[in-house]
């Protein structure tokens, strides 16, 4: 017996809440980089993969980290809400397809 259960959806709601931020450290550095460049007029000059490093290198020369990862608190949110709703449609889906295969007698309970 413990002393403590949570739920199937509070203990993935905390489980991305621990992966979201490690998989937005590993990818903003890209994720910045494709943005710098997408955003470049159609009309004018596209932006180099070197302009925009030395873009990236500016924020972080002038604002530290913050330069480098500004805009990822939203990222962060998006990123657990997404985690956590794949992953308890496909535990509903599992659990779906096991009662199905129980009733139509593929599998013995």
């Amino acid at each position: 017996m413990t002393c403590c259960s949570l739920g199937q959806f509070a203990t993935g709601l905390i489980a991305s809440s621990i992966v979201s931020p490690i998989y937005i450290v590993m990818t903003n550095p890209l994720s910045r980089l494709e943005v710098i460049m997408q955003t470049s007029s159609i009309a004018g000059k596209s932006v180099s993969l070197t302009a925009a490093i030395k873009e990236i290198a500016l924020d972080s020369k002038t604002y530290g980290l913050r330069g480098i990862f500004r805009g990822q608190g939203i990222g962060v949110a998006k990123a657990i809400i997404s985690l956590t709703t794949f992953h308890q449609g496909r535990i509903w889906c599992i659990d779906y397809f096991k009662e199905r295969n129980e009733r139509l007698g593929y599998v013995q309970k």
